[in-house]
């Protein structure tokens, strides 16, 4: 409901307001343009370049918790039934600076856990595993190329393309009373999709900004589909050290290979993606994040997301 998402977004924007910059006035103004080295990369997350300094290696590790949660009912004469499933990964990505404007990045996920909950666990699960891979390795290599297009004081843009490359994986499940199903985790192609972004920045005070084009375009390969997603979000620095950022979709629309069109505004959805940054150092980041995909349904599926990062 979009009143729920509203009350929400402003209980959150009511937080960042109260956030006002500590910074003492005798740390000097930061150098907001690049390039950079090591030693001179900036701590704060609002004065660094969208793509890593040329030479300079960015290491990530995080965890994800994932909990989804769906309300039926089976017969009229039943009272409504909660069910569920919670997983746990774990997710691994490199970035190297290859020039002061260009940039590459690799990752991957692995699976750590898997939990069915509430009515269908208490009925000992759905009776399969929808899941086409069983093995930890979640089987998908995102590759992606950023190339820094703008530069300066108030306003940073770049151009990113990336290439999420698929081991395909099928399983065979049989039913107890009888019957098989063959569950996939993609149509076999090695590249099912491409997407294209175009991340900015606006800064509006040393300690404000704006940023919005981090998900932009996505085509599938196969049926030729088409998404563009519009994203909006503001960020705010109180310190050097930490930093907040709330982000949401706000329209989404999407093209099929038949010339049919579908479209989603705030109003149908409202996802949310809250995350903040701790530096204590500036070449260490310590991350967490909430990202709620639906509050008109509520808070029920959700993800939380903790990760560091380090630059050597």
């Amino acid at each position: 409901m979009l009143a729920a998402w509203g009350r929400m977004l402003g209980a959150v924007g009511l937080l960042l307001a109260a956030l006002v910059p500590i910074a003492s006035a005798d740390d000097g103004p930061a150098r907001l343009v690049g390039p950079f080295t090591r030693d001179d990369y900036p701590q704060a997350v609002i004065d660094r370049p969208l793509t890593l300094p040329a030479g300079m290696v960015e290491g990530e590790i995080g965890g994800r918790f994932v909990s989804q949660r769906q309300t039926f009912q089976p017969f009229t004469f039943y009272p409504p039934l909660v069910s569920g499933v919670d997983d746990w990964y774990l997710d691994l990505a490199i970035r190297v600076g290859i020039t002061d404007r260009i940039q590459l990045e690799a990752g991957t996920a692995f699976s750590l856990d898997h939990q069915e909950r509430g009515y269908h666990s208490s009925q000992g699960g759905f009776g399969f595993d929808p899941r086409a891979n069983l093995t930890s390795w979640q089987r998908v290599i995102p590759l992606r190329v950023s190339v820094l297009a703008l530069d300066t004081e108030a306003l940073d843009t770049a151009v990113t393309l990336t290439l999420p490359f698929t081991a395909y994986q099928d399983r065979i499940v049989h039913f107890p009373r009888g019957g098989t199903r063959i569950v996939r985790n993609g149509d076999g192609r090695v590249l099912p999709a491409v997407q294209l972004a175009a991340p900015t920045r606006w800064r509006l005070t040393d300690w404000l900004w704006l940023r919005a084009g981090q998900d932009l375009f996505t085509v599938t390969t196969a049926e030729g589909l088409a998404r563009f997603a519009f994203l909006f979000g503001v960020g705010v620095q109180p310190h050097p050290m930490f930093a907040l950022t709330l982000d949401s979709r706000i329209a989404a629309v999407s093209f099929d290979g038949s010339g049919n069109s579908s479209s989603t505004t705030l109003a149908d959805y409202g996802d949310l993606l809250l995350e903040g940054t701790f530096t204590p150092i500036r070449c260490l980041d310590i991350v967490g994040g909430l990202d709620i995909p639906n509050l008109s349904n509520g808070v029920d599926t959700y993800a939380i997301r903790t990760a560091v990062r380090v630059r050597f």
